[in-house]
């Protein structure tokens, strides 16, 4: 090894060259490293969509949604499915393991889907099959005019897409909310009473007349020239003189518009989007993954502003959703705290060092992020808010194991040995406690790779960034630092030592506590329990809301008639969003949710009765309000007592996953009923509880509609069969597709119809036999009576569900709420209805009780480390005496800045683990050389105190100054965890100097053997 050291510092200008190819490198990489927001989420979800046409919830849940699910749940990694069920169609979520092949797995789903697709009824549509429900939209573009149609601005939207489709980068762009035309085809009921035709007749005459087959081909002297039979609709009048019918007797054909009109509309229940107020059409654009969004962004943004400057006057282009300028944004501000960071750690070091010294320490900065930037693009983690922040975390110990070495070759100096000597010697004399402080870092975060959640995805390119960063400054500090020092370095580098007062200080506390050594560890462990008390009082939270300027409203109408009906409720909204000038501008959907603008917001139900707003803020504004969640708080207020006919829930964007209410109870079983009965319970128990607003829950209210009642004698007796009856009443009043017109390059779905508007002209509807060719009045063959009925029915994990949820007041806990609910419910009767808890305290439980039991291996980890080093079962005991320690001051630090402990607190206490251990690591080894040349051990303790106190304070200080910029940054996610570190690392090292060399002297004492005879 020493001549590893000797030959890297006699070809240092080989080494120089070697270290400057790989901050170019760096450099380089940093230049084309895909950028981003936040990190893609890692579910793995499919979202099945089923269409049976007029079919009942309660006859799709029985036919169509639990087969699927029995399907489904066969699948290796099968977790649990979810299925909301209404009428005609159904909704299956489909939720995964996290350690499975994605790309085996959806082949396999879809595979099972297509070989059951054949069981299914016959009026059951394709089975809809979605596995990219996470992809997240990275821009929106809003085109707005009042003055043009949805069928123009839709054409203008085609024509932009058509530009940015050419855009690298992008995947596609899809244009939301233009109002499809279809072709109706409304019979006249009474005319087709007089006809033997029936509905479902009509529906397959069109589907036969307006097909295209290959006829094949015809050989000639020329060759094979190809023959084709027209056999498509041309057009409208096509439709409308379709043949239905001849007389037998005098041959008159009845043609379709003899009993019907044929005509071209806009279909009432379609998606729309406004845009403040405005008929709008989105264009909304995805990028492909490991992007750099904001370069990609650019050359969208030169695209629209050429397209803005030729569009009519009247209408606009608005921004919806920009992920690049939001990015650019965040990602320059993270750097910013970053640059900032080191600035503070180099004066920091030349504090402690001096300047000649500091600038040959501080070069392990730069050289390390650099390295880490190349191996960033060579693991292809991206550069977003996570990464960055772990960059920052990792700032302040990037110096550290160079502070170390340096400090050593600067002793070995000042002692009078050669430069080269003292060059080689020094790293040696430090080479390995190096490496095991290092390595015990590495290990506290090893385990975060190992989790499996959707908050471990999440944050997983901390752990990663830290550890390659980490490895790359033991490098620099190994190999760089030695030639940098040989090339540099002086003797008389102590002087610059200005701990002399504040060494002094520690030194008279540690000899007090040697000679109260009891005393001392009372303290300590009288420390250790006080802060355990004051853990229970600090709240939890699993992560905070987004830093976005960003929220939404979902918006449900009392009423699913259709969407004029919704347009009401959201009409009083706006009204509402335009007397708050924080609301800079705000997009509307009706009927469903708009595209995925947010990583945790997922939109896959369309219904006639629900809408969605998305609002952007800046409340630069008005000064009403200092933040989201006071603008949230007052907004939902309004909205509950100025909305009607609906009901508005104002939501704040969450981060990694999405959650919701903070308290969700889940019932499940297999009888409504039962459910029903204990739902209505625990909404009044949860009435009870101090902190609860917004109780509801997701069972919906029964409607009245007319049930036909077949008599099955009756229908028997006229040859009818129940699917004659549905399938007509169904064609009837809800319509069904026919086939489809191409028209003028476009497609339109053609829709056959009657024209039934009460229940008298329904039961004089002739229905028609599929065995005999005759036809009956409805009336003569059933019972139209009028009865409650679900209008949906929600299923989970092959149940049926209810969930039960409220929202909590300010100043509230999830864990009192839940605490106090399960008090409750201790003595109460569910009738076999399996009860379920989910929300925010749910996911603290779930998450840290893994992060618990990570932490344990971490624990084991660093303990096996020492062992190696120190081949002591006691030694590594005492260094890990730390960590609680350390606990003292994150605890202490969050309680008194009023933070919670949230996932990335808890994630920063658990990193500490191996970060302080560091301290003790170089401290113990420095006291057992010394015992090794004779020394005592109180003397030894006290010797390696006075020496190895310079770079214990340098490498503390300088992790702590590195984590200031982190911790005023202003961010909810990263603050509890600087502040965790910070002050854990502080108290701890304080500590160490103290607490460490007296339990060391404790448990290393010499034993007093009696003399051997005494023992024979």
């Amino acid at each position: 090894m020493l001549n590893i050291w000797r030959t890297v510092i006699k070809y240092r200008r080989i080494t120089l060259f070697m270290v400057a190819m790989v901050a170019i490198a760096g450099m380089y990489g940093y230049s084309v490293m895909p950028r981003n927001e936040m990190p893609d989420g890692g579910m793995a979800i499919a979202v099945l969509t089923v269409v049976y046409p007029g079919a009942a919830p309660a006859d799709i849940d029985r036919l169509v949604v639990q087969p699927i699910e029995d399907e489904v749940a066969e699948i290796e990694k099968y977790s649990y499915s979810a299925a909301y069920i209404y009428n005609s169609y159904a909704i299956v979520q489909v939720r995964m393991e996290y350690d499975l092949d994605v790309d085996k797995t959806w082949d396999e789903l879809r595979r099972r889907l297509t070989d059951l697709q054949a069981t299914l009824p016959s009026g059951c549509c394709q089975i809809d099959v979605n596995t990219e429900i996470t992809e997240t939209a990275g821009i929106i573009l809003a085109l707005t005019g009042n003055d043009y149609s949805y069928e123009e601005l839709n054409s203008f939207a085609e024509s932009l897409g058509r530009q940015l489709g050419k855009v690298e980068g992008l995947t596609r762009f899809d244009i939301e909310g233009k109002q499809d035309k279809e072709v109706i085809i409304n019979v006249d009921y009474r005319l087709l009473n007089q006809y033997n035709l029936s509905l479902n007749d009509i529906v397959q005459l069109i589907k036969g007349q307006n097909i295209e087959i290959p006829s094949g081909t015809i050989n000639s002297d020329e060759g094979k020239i190809n023959v084709k039979t027209d056999g498509n609709f041309i057009d409208m009048e096509d439709i409308s003189n379709l043949v239905i019918g001849v007389s037998m007797d005098n041959g008159v054909i009845l043609r379709l518009r003899d009993i019907a009109t044929v005509e071209m509309i806009t279909a009432d229940d379609m998606y729309r989007i406004k845009h403040n107020g405005e008929n709008a059409v989105l264009l909304t654009g995805f990028f492909e993954k490991n992007t750099n969004v904001v370069q990609t962004g650019q050359e969208v943004d030169k695209i629209v502003d050429q397209f803005m400057a030729d569009l009519p006057a009247g209408l606009n282009i608005h921004k919806v959703l920009d992920q690049p300028a939001d990015v650019k944004k965040s990602v320059n501000s993270f750097a910013m705290n970053l640059l900032q960071g080191v600035i503070f750690v180099i004066i920091v070091v030349f504090f402690g060092m001096g300047l000649r010294n500091a600038i040959i320490v501080s070069t392990a900065i730069p050289l390390s992020i650099f390295t880490t930037f190349g191996m960033m693009v060579l693991f292809g983690v991206e550069l977003h808010t996570i990464s960055i922040a772990a960059l920052i975390i990792a700032l302040g110990m990037l110096v550290d194991n160079a502070i170390v070495v340096s400090d050593a070759i600067q002793l070995c100096l000042d002692d009078g040995q050669e430069r080269l000597d003292a060059c080689i010697n020094g790293v040696k004399e430090v080479a390995i406690p190096v490496l095991t402080s290092t390595l015990t870092t590495i290990a506290a975060f090893t385990p975060f790779l190992w989790m499996q959640s959707v908050a471990a995805e999440f944050v997983i390119s901390l752990p990663i960034i830290i550890i390659i960063a980490l490895s790359a400054s033991y490098l620099v500090a190994l190999f760089v630092t030695p030639t940098m020092a040989y090339i540099f370095f002086k003797p008389g580098g102590q002087q610059f030592d200005r701990f002399t007062k504040i060494r002094l200080y520690f030194d008279k506390m540690l000899q007090r506590a040697m000679e109260k050594k009891r005393a001392m560890i009372m303290i300590v462990l009288v420390m250790i329990a006080g802060t355990a008390v004051l853990a229970m009082n600090i709240p939890l939270q699993f992560f905070p809301y987004a830093d976005k300027d960003m929220m939404f409203i979902d918006i449900a109408a009392e009423k699913n008639i259709d969407i004029t009906t919704t347009m009401l409720v959201t009409n009083q909204i706006e009204e509402i969003l335009q007397n708050h000038p924080e609301v800079t501008q705000y997009t509307t959907s009706l009927g469903g949710g708009l595209p995925k603008f947010y990583t945790t917001v997922f939109n896959f139900k369309r219904t006639a009765n629900t809408a969605q707003i998305l609002m952007k803020l800046d409340f630069s504004k008005s000064d009403r309000f200092k933040d989201e969640e006071a603008l949230a708080a007052s907004l939902q207020q309004e909205l509950d007592e100025n909305v009607i006919g609906g009901k508005a829930i104002v939501k704040r964007l969450e981060l990694a996953e999405y959650i919701g209410h903070p308290i969700k109870v889940r019932l499940t079983g297999d009888n409504l009923a039962d459910l029903e009965e204990v739902a209505v319970t625990i909404k009044d128990k949860l009435y009870q509880i101090d902190g609860c607003t917004n109780i509801e829950d997701d069972f919906p209210e029964r409607l009245y509609e007319y049930n036909v009642i077949v008599d099955n004698n009756k229908a028997a007796y006229m040859g009818l069969t129940k699917y004659d009856v549905q399938n007509e009443v169904s064609i009837a009043l809800s319509g069904r597709a026919a086939s489809v017109l191409h028209y003028r390059g476009e497609d339109f779905t053609i829709n056959v119809q009657s024209d039934i508007k009460s229940i008298e002209e329904l039961e004089n509807l002739r229905i028609k036999s599929s065995f005999t060719g005759m036809k009956t009045l409805l009336k003569n063959v059933a019972d139209v009576q009028l009865a409650a009925v679900l209008p949906g029915l929600n299923r989970y994990d092959r149940d049926y569900t209810i969930m039960v949820s409220s929202d909590l007041l300010a100043g509230y806990q999830p864990r009192d709420i839940m605490a106090a609910l399960d008090e409750q419910m201790r003595d109460m009767n569910t009738m076999g209805v399996q009860v379920g808890y989910e929300g925010e305290q749910e996911k603290i439980n779930e998450n840290f009780g893994e992060m618990g039991a990570q932490a344990v291996t971490a624990l084991v980890l660093v303990y096996l480390i020492l062992l190696f080093q120190f081949r002591s079962f006691r030694q590594p005991l005492v260094i890990l005496l730390t960590i609680p320690l350390s606990a003292i001051g994150s605890i202490c630090g969050l309680f008194i800045l009023g933070q919670p402990l949230s996932f990335t607190a808890l994630m920063g206490m658990i990193s500490l683990m191996g970060i302080v251990v560091n301290n003790a690591i170089v401290l113990i080894d420095y006291i057992n050389r010394t015992r090794a040349e004779g020394e005592g051990v109180v003397e030894a303790c006290m010797k390696a105190t006075d020496k190895r106190f310079r770079p214990i304070i340098l490498s503390t200080t300088t992790t702590f100054i590195g984590m200031i910029p982190l911790l005023f940054s202003g961010s909810d996610l990263f603050g509890p965890m600087a502040i965790s570190l910070m002050f854990g690392l502080l108290i701890s090292t304080v500590l160490t100097l103290v607490v460490i060399p007296v339990v060391y002297s404790i448990a290393e004492q010499p034993r007093i053997r009696a003399p051997k005879n005494l023992i024979e």
